[in-house]
């Protein structure tokens, strides 16, 4: 099946049920006993020095920074009891995340501009704002391929020649790519000061970060020494059968314990039983001696574990139209009780599980389980599917499905950097 260079990710702001982010500053204590020298000395970026071109960054104001959204949760516990999550983002955060958003941009034409829309903010906040709770946050913006162009054709999974018989030329994606390594370069010849950085994405964002990881970090050992961990969800990483490095990455492994760093954490999401498992565009590779990496945040060494959702509430009527109806809308089956939460999230600790399944179509996903309650006062079910699309699975809702999972990783992977 092939694998895409990057997977289109259509409306994940619009379906924002995805999570994962940070937003804070300061340099941290006992970094960088090693700080390497600078690889890019003399590198100036026209378009990423300063603040005007990223959603978020340390030195912005706070209105004008994406990461500092309101992420309050509501929590609500099998016997319908409710209990909000407050959010802090750290203060002087020992290291960095830096993050590339996917597919969203609603842009005419073939690459987006460098002026943000709401779909590129509401990603952002919604996927990496989060992640503050551990690290200073750093997202560029970028000339990605746009929604608007490639929700002209049905193929969400493609190989890069046939951009052309999309239509699309194969210097988009040199765009995009281009501005992505430029802004990376920026942050770390002139705003990282030799700190250590975890990358984060989704979908086409995460194609592009990896190829970053591919030709830019690992045949840089200083760099691949800072690398704390890859957070690329909703994307095929290769590896070949029962490794867990080769393939995309040489030097870069699996995250297969909770204080490892330097490794990759990458999935695909799927319902059990998912009818679209029989014709998946996620979770594959192009190549039958390689399988595409899953690795549950939460239970890194395998096995079922449940999954901390942080889920968007509320979305705008016209993204709601765009998803799969499940459910009441919110965490309780009563759509009065959901009416009067006023956080902008909520979570349903202990009812949804995954487990990282390779099957004997030798697709490998993160595969989600949500336990109903039927007598109880919780939802039976959760959107997540992309109406009218084949073989999406949960992809919309990747990030979110963990998102608590992955910033508590990204905390303990930067702590054992830290103490390496």
């Amino acid at each position: 099946m092939p694998k895409a260079p990057f997977a289109l990710h259509t409306l994940p702001a619009l379906t924002a049920l995805a999570l994962v982010a940070c937003s804070g500053s300061g340099s941290g204590p006992a970094q960088d006993r090693t700080a390497a020298a600078n690889p890019y000395p003399g590198y100036s970026s026209e378009i990423y020095s300063g603040t005007e071109n990223w959603l978020c960054h340390p030195d912005q104001a706070e209105v004008d920074d994406v990461c500092a959204a309101d992420l309050r949760t509501t929590a609500v516990a099998m016997d319908g009891q409710a209990s909000e999550l407050g959010f802090a983002a750290a203060q002087d955060a020992p290291f960095d995340c830096f993050y590339v958003y996917p597919t969203t941009s609603l842009d005419l034409g073939t690459n987006s501009d460098l002026n943000p829309g709401p779909q590129e903010r509401q990603t952002t906040a919604s996927q990496f704002a989060r992640y503050g709770e551990v690290c200073r946050t750093f997202a560029p913006v970028y000339r990605q391929l746009t929604l608007t162009r490639l929700a002209t054709t049905v193929l969400t999974g493609f190989l890069p020649g046939e951009l052309e018989a999309l239509g699309i030329p194969p210097e988009a994606l040199e765009t995009a790519y281009g501005d992505v390594l430029d802004a990376f370069r920026e942050y770390v010849a002139n705003q990282s000061n030799g700190r250590g950085f975890l990358l984060v994405g989704h979908s086409q964002g995460s194609g592009l970060l990896r190829r970053l990881v591919a030709e830019e970090i690992e045949p840089n050992d200083a760099l691949h020494e800072r690398l704390i961990g890859a957070h690329l969800l909703g994307t095929s990483v290769a590896v070949p059968r029962g490794k867990d490095v080769g393939g995309d990455f040489q030097r870069t492994p699996a995250c297969r314990e909770g204080d490892q760093f330097g490794c990759v954490v990458s999935y695909a999401s799927f319902r059990a039983g998912d009818p679209q498992l029989d014709s998946p565009r996620f979770g594959t590779t192009a190549d039958a001696d390689t399988v595409a990496l899953c690795t549950h945040p939460a239970a890194l060494a395998g096995g079922e574990a449940d999954l901390e959702m942080r889920i968007p509430f509320r979305l705008p009527p016209v993204y709601q139209t765009l998803l799969i109806p499940r459910g009441s809308g919110g965490p309780y089956q009563s759509r009065l009780q959901n009416r009067r939460i006023n956080t902008p999230y909520y979570a349903v600790p202990g009812q949804i599980r995954g487990e990282c399944v390779l099957d004997a179509n030798d697709t490998s996903y993160l595969e989600v389980r949500i336990d109903p309650e039927p007598e109880g006062p919780r939802a039976d079910d959760y959107p997540g599917e992309f109406l009218g699309g084949t073989g999406w699975g949960l992809h919309l809702a990747d990030v979110s499905l963990a998102q608590q999972d992955l910033v508590d990783l990204a905390g303990r992977q930067g702590n054992a950097w830290r103490n390496r």
